[in-house]
């Protein structure tokens, strides 16, 4: 059964991904970093698919390096099927498949990731925790 809090992890999850997109693209407000960067949890912790991880000192890095990275070759970043798999106490463990290529392709990379989330202070808004990624072989779901 989903509570209160697992809506608002599916939107957190597609809100940051399209604001990925706009950042990558150097499309919206050159000040929105820190707004985002406000999502996620001071102990966030991110594993990628070849089994590296990052801080939430080393994410705000990459994104303030890349802002606009990719205008001249605009990236597409798509979330599908995002599930809540388990919620309780304040806290949300999630799923989705993150597709994202460049625009004018076809060539899509996908990839599963599994996401948890912790309710904000005082309840508030969902704060992104820890993400783990796993590339999907082409056609894979």
């Amino acid at each position: 059964m989903q509570g209160a809090l697992g809506p608002l992890v599916v939107r957190e999850i597609v809100e940051r991904h399209a604001f990925f997109e706009r950042w990558f693209n150097g499309l919206g407000d050159d000040g929105a970093l820190p707004e985002s960067l406000a999502r996620f949890d001071c102990a966030f912790r991110r594993v990628d698919p070849a089994g590296g991880t990052a801080d939430l000192a080393a994410l705000a890095a990459s994104l303030a390096a890349r802002r606009g990275g990719r205008a001249g070759d605009p990236v597409s970043i798509a979330v599908e099927a995002p599930v809540v798999l388990w919620e309780a106490g304040g806290a949300v463990l999630a799923t989705y498949v993150e597709v994202q290529g460049p625009a004018a392709s076809k060539e899509r990379h996908r990839r599963r990731s599994t996401a948890l989330f912790l309710a904000g202070p005082s309840g508030g808004l969902p704060l992104w925790r820890h993400v783990q990624e796993t590339l999907l072989t082409p056609g894979g779901a």
